[in-house]
């Protein structure tokens, strides 16, 4: 029974280069020196079995060398570890895009103040650095609940 393959998988990846050499699965077998069984249950996510490193990168070899555009297993492994890491991370990334933001309306808020302060200062200038400084505040305050999370305990648990 065929299984349909995930897009950007380990087993997507396993098919490409099995595609492209001349001998299949064969071939590859032969280049990492393992059973053709074996390097075909490397794809299979209902088996224990995992691609070694030093075979993933024969492989991806293997597939340049005949003529292929790309490392396929290379691609997919960069593309899982970028998945995993916006996902470790993803409370400092919110947090430095909060960050981000913060500062821009802190600047806003400081230009307003200043401007309140100079001489011949209107009401008007006094009602714009209060709406500043006010949103400023927001900004600030938003940012208590993610500097308060645990970020050790978040990328155990994610949300």
């Amino acid at each position: 029974m065929t299984k349909a393959r995930a897009p950007l998988s380990i087993d997507a990846a396993l098919a490409r280069i099995a595609g492209h050499l001349p001998g299949g699965f064969n071939d590859m077998a032969q280049i990492v020196g393992r059973a053709v069984r074996t390097v075909r249950n490397w794809g299979d996510p209902d088996t224990a079995e995992q691609i070694p490193l030093d075979c993933a990168i024969a492989l991806d070899l293997a597939y340049m060398a005949a003529g292929g555009d790309c490392a396929p297993l290379f691609e997919t492994y960069a593309f899982k570890l970028e998945l995993a890491q916006m996902e470790h991370f993803a409370c400092n990334i919110r947090l430095a895009r909060h960050t981000a933001d913060v500062i821009r309306e802190g600047g806003e808020a400081h230009s307003a103040l200043v401007r309140a302060t100079l001489p011949g200062a209107s009401a008007a200038d006094r009602k714009i650095a209060l709406q500043e400084t006010t949103e400023a505040i927001d900004f600030l305050k938003r940012v208590v609940p993610l500097l308060s999370a645990d970020p050790v305990a978040d990328q155990h648990h994610p949300p």
